[in-house]
């Protein structure tokens, strides 16, 4: 067991604009390299006002609701309704998207790979251990209650709190310490 992870606090995450300078965001993670640009990116995107979306050619992206909300994702022939934590949007970078004005203030969870560099898998896990694949990056976020890192004898991760495991980290387990655990995974996988 490596122990290599990292881990991440909402608060304590830095908050800058988003690439049109309309909203907010928190990166997460990412990784950039000098030929392509941005690889991939994780990030917590706040969406407390109706604004377009950025654009980023070349990337996939997914959107998948922290908290708050509803939140309406909307473009020219696509509306995705993001109505409670968990709930998830995919569409490519370059499509011209708009959020409509949510109910409460909400949070995104923004994931983005580049075609061809990164792939990306995003899933909730619900009542149940997680263990840490070992293969690709891992990004783990608590969406509803708590978890425990078994065998750490560390604090819980409560919502608003996530770890990241870098490649290879294996024999990490979280387990549920309530009964409304909710966790979003993320495992990103960068191409050769």
């Amino acid at each position: 067991m490596n122990r290599g992870l990292t881990r991440l606090h909402l608060h304590t995450l830095p908050r800058e604009r988003w690439a049109n300078g309309l909203g907010w965001t928190r990166p997460v993670a990412q990784a950039a390299d000098a030929h392509q640009g941005l690889l991939w990116r994780v990030s917590l995107a706040e969406i407390t006002e109706a604004a377009p979306f950025s654009c980023f050619e070349g990337m996939d992206r997914t959107a998948v609701l922290v908290h708050g909300g509803p939140v309406v994702l909307q473009g020219p022939d696509q509306r995705w309704c993001l109505n409670q934590p968990g709930d998830e949007a995919r569409f490519a970078g370059e499509w011209a998207l708009s959020n409509a004005r949510p109910e409460h203030e909400a949070m995104l969870w923004n994931v983005m790979v580049r075609r061809g560099a990164a792939q990306a898998q995003v899933r909730c896990v619900a009542d149940q251990d997680w263990t840490a694949p070992g293969e690709g990056i891992g990004l783990v976020w608590v969406l509803a209650g708590c978890f425990e890192l078994a065998g750490a004898g560390q604090a819980p991760l409560r919502v608003g709190d996530g770890l990241w495991l870098p490649p290879g980290e294996v024999g990490v387990v979280l387990r549920p310490a309530s009964s409304d655990a909710r966790l979003l995974v993320t495992t990103v996988q960068p191409q050769a």
